[in-house]
């Protein structure tokens, strides 16, 4: 019969002082033996752990074991010791490794960015799907502790170089602290010397032995060539063009450069522009061999008809685009016309648009894209300047779809974001083929007048120019005639400088206004500034008082004199040759229609077609609130006026403007537009005389002439005031009347 050695558990004894701390016993130790009888249960022999048992279960350590050797320390200063920030290390950190015993005696320091990195590992283990996972987590976290407990003083991120010192899991905890950010950059690239530069013979040749790379594009040629030929030649062509030796902005070698980077770096940056081929690197560069399949520059040969060499390059590029042209996606913001409105939508913010990426267009969307370009052609337009166009509509459609009503002010908001958008031919387009949702128009006077309004300190001062704005657009409680937009603008503007002023001496109602206020303001001004700033004070307080704003009016009462200039004529040298300085068609008549029939420059942006009729030589001026004017055209005026119409037509054929002037904007505006006040006045600004003078000049002549104020009624259709007062100035002597007693 077998014999049995049973060595029985004593309290000093090396087994359980092992199982205890999970470590193997030293060498030279005494070992726990036992023997396993079949048929005798011999529970005292068994081992603390049994091999054969399933993980994880083990018999229990007795209670004076435990109190003999108590748990492990959990802040030990021994394990990565606390250092003094800004101390310079004496030597380099010498080589470690970390185990999971060490991060045990650490568990209960406090470690800044420790909870950063655990909750990345919880989305880890739950994006990894690991089975074990409160052990992976536990294992992980140790290890965390250990490399954020190693950095130095003055480092808040942990060195790359350091994850080599951990036992186990160096690269899962680098994503783990990557992703918090908590790991430290990589240190700089650094260019090896290619080797056919390095040791050479006595005397400064090269050892022929010696065979490497090229010393510019690092190719490798295995010759005994310090630069290959490609980029020999290409040295020698950038020295032709004039390039210097620099540094690279890439690189930073001292090589020859072109566009601030050497040919390695061109090629490199060329070759990974559109990264087909997956060679670009995070710390590096992907070489390459030299010889007839090398890397190069070369982007093939320039095919007729094309503004670049089609090569390589350029077919990598057509083929990204295509590829992320096939990937894109609808829009999330689609407009159904089937959804109804239930509230009105604030206006879209168009400034957080990420253009580099746009939606794919749906099938209508493409096929209005295709009738606006044929639309364009049509008209004679070249397609190649009205890009921005293009792309706006591509935006809006991409993103809001053309199935619906695209709002107008989606357009204006869109068109100026960014200078490369247009959007004036997209909104007469959309008007034409009825998918436009109109803007309310605004006249930009009145949102001039508005916005001084909104401006003035005092909020009764603003309240009251609100409302005067209110009045004179005949919005008030009482219904009056609506002034035009010029005349509210003027008003406000007249009044803003006062108010202001009223509001600095401490006045913060218009009820507190005096007619002394009105009167020591006006004392201070002249002429044409005084009547101006008495006439908007009138109206200001009178508007007011019928709002019952105030409880009296303080400038009722208050009177101005002041002198009104006598009209005068101008040297005829100035006349002389007026016309003669004018190329333009429509120059020429604009100024003609002035000095030969007296037309107000605001007559002239208001002119249409309709109203000329050459076959009788008659023009008709529409006045509002009056009866229309007819004036009878000379044949030199007839002239001009055929010769601008032949030059209209010539330009813009398909002009659907109703005016009779046009610009070249306004000409190909669907919506057919009248011309700014601004083209006249720069016209006669180029001419020399302003506007209304030489019309006054006209009148002043026709009246020395005939002496009567009926035939300048007729000539020029003026007032029986106008007219009475332009003979009398033309003829002094007759005070007492136009007709002589």
């Amino acid at each position: 019969m077998p014999c049995l050695l049973v060595v029985r558990l004593g309290e000093d004894d090396p087994w359980a002082w092992g199982e205890l701390h999970d470590e193997a016993l030293a060498p030279g130790r005494p070992r726990q033996l036992a023997l396993d009888i079949e048929g005798v249960a011999l529970p005292e022999a068994r081992p603390l752990r049994m091999p054969q048992a399933k993980p994880g279960r083990r018999r229990a350590i007795p209670q004076w074991l435990r109190a003999r050797h108590p748990e492990p320390v959990q802040d030990d200063p021994r394990i990565c010791p606390t250092q003094v920030p800004g101390q310079l290390g004496l030597f380099p950190t010498p080589a470690r490794q970390f185990a999971r015993t060490h991060a045990a005696r650490i568990g209960g320091r406090d470690i800044p960015g420790f909870e950063a990195v655990s909750e990345q590992l919880q989305q880890m283990a739950d994006e990894r799907r690991v089975r074990a996972r409160t052990m992976w987590i536990w294992r992980l976290e140790g290890f965390a502790r250990l490399a954020l407990a190693s950095r130095d003083p003055d480092r808040h991120q942990v060195a790359a170089e350091a994850l080599k010192d951990l036992l186990y899991n160096g690269p899962i905890l680098g994503q783990a602290l990557d992703r918090a950010g908590l790991l430290a950059p990589p240190p700089p690239r650094r260019m090896v010397p290619p080797r056919g530069t390095g040791p050479t013979r006595q005397g400064g040749q090269r050892d022929p032995e010696l065979r490497g790379q090229c010393t510019h594009c690092l190719a490798w040629a295995n010759d005994r060539r310090v630069l290959c030929a490609p980029c020999s030649s290409w040295c020698h062509e950038m020295c032709k063009r004039g390039g210097t030796v620099a540094e690279c902005s890439r690189c930073h070698r001292t090589l020859m450069l072109s566009a601030g980077m050497c040919r390695m770096c061109r090629i490199v940056v060329a070759e990974t522009e559109v990264d087909t081929a997956q060679i670009t690197m995070k710390n590096g560069d992907q070489l390459w061999f030299a010889g007839p399949h090398a890397a190069g520059l070369a982007v093939g040969r320039l095919l007729p008809g094309t503004a670049a060499p089609q090569g390589r390059f350029a077919l990598k590029r057509r083929r990204a685009r295509a590829q992320a042209k096939s990937e894109r996606r609808l829009s999330e913001h689609l407009l159904d016309p089937a959804q109804l409105e239930l509230f009105p939508s604030p206006p879209r913010d168009w400034t957080r648009l990420d253009t580099s990426s746009p939606p794919a267009l749906t099938a209508a969307a493409e096929s209005l894209i295709a009738d606006f370009t044929a639309y364009m052609r049509g008209r004679g337009w070249n397609t190649n300047f009205f890009n921005g166009s293009i792309r706006t509509l591509r935006i809006v459609t991409g993103h809001l779809g053309a199935e619906a009503h695209i709002q107008e002010s989606d357009i204006r908001a869109l068109a100026s974001m960014r200078a490369d958008l247009q959007g004036a031919r997209v909104i007469n387009y959309l008007r034409l083929r009825g998918l436009l949702t109109v803007q309310p128009p605004t006249d930009p006077g009145i949102a001039r007048a508005r916005h001084h309004a909104t401006v003035i300190a005092s909020p009764a001062f603003a309240t009251a120019v609100h409302t005067f704005i209110d009045v004179l657009l005949g919005q008030g409680s009482t219904s009056s005639r609506a002034r035009s937009p010029k005349t509210v603008e003027n008003y406000v503007g007249a009044l803003l400088g006062t108010l202001e002023a009223w509001i600095a001496d401490g006045l913060t109602d218009p009820r507190e206004i005096t007619k002394k206020h009105i009167e020591d303001v006006l004392d201070l001004l002249h002429g044409g500034q005084a009547r101006r700033l008495h006439t908007s004070l009138r109206s200001f307080f009178r508007a007011l008082k019928r709002e019952r704003l105030v409880f009296r009016d303080p400038a009722r009462s208050v009177s101005l004199t002041s002198s009104r200039p006598v009209p005068a004529a101008l040297p005829s040298d100035r006349i002389a040759g007026l016309l003669d300085r004018l190329d333009d068609p429509r120059d020429r008549l604009m100024v003609a229609l002035v000095a030969i029939y007296a037309l107000l420059p605001g007559q002239l942006t208001r002119l249409r077609r309709t109203d000329l009729d050459r076959s009788k030589g008659q023009l008709r001026l529409r006045r509002t609130g009056r009866m229309d004017h007819v004036i009878y055209l000379d044949a030199f005026t007839l002239r001009l006026v055929t010769a601008w119409e032949l030059q209209r037509h010539r330009r813009w054929p398909d002009s659907s403007n109703p005016y009779l002037f046009v610009t070249r904007n306004t000409a190909v505006d669907d919506s057919g537009p009248p011309i700014s006040a601004g083209v006249v006045q720069l016209l006669f600004q180029r001419v020399g005389l302003p506007a209304g003078r030489l019309r006054v000049d006209r009148i002043v002549d026709e009246a020395r002439h005939s002496a009567d104020p009926v035939r300048l009624m007729e000539l020029f259709g003026l007032s029986n005031l106008s007219a009475t007062n332009y003979v009398l100035t033309a003829h002094p002597d007759k005070k007492n009347g136009p007709i002589a007693p």
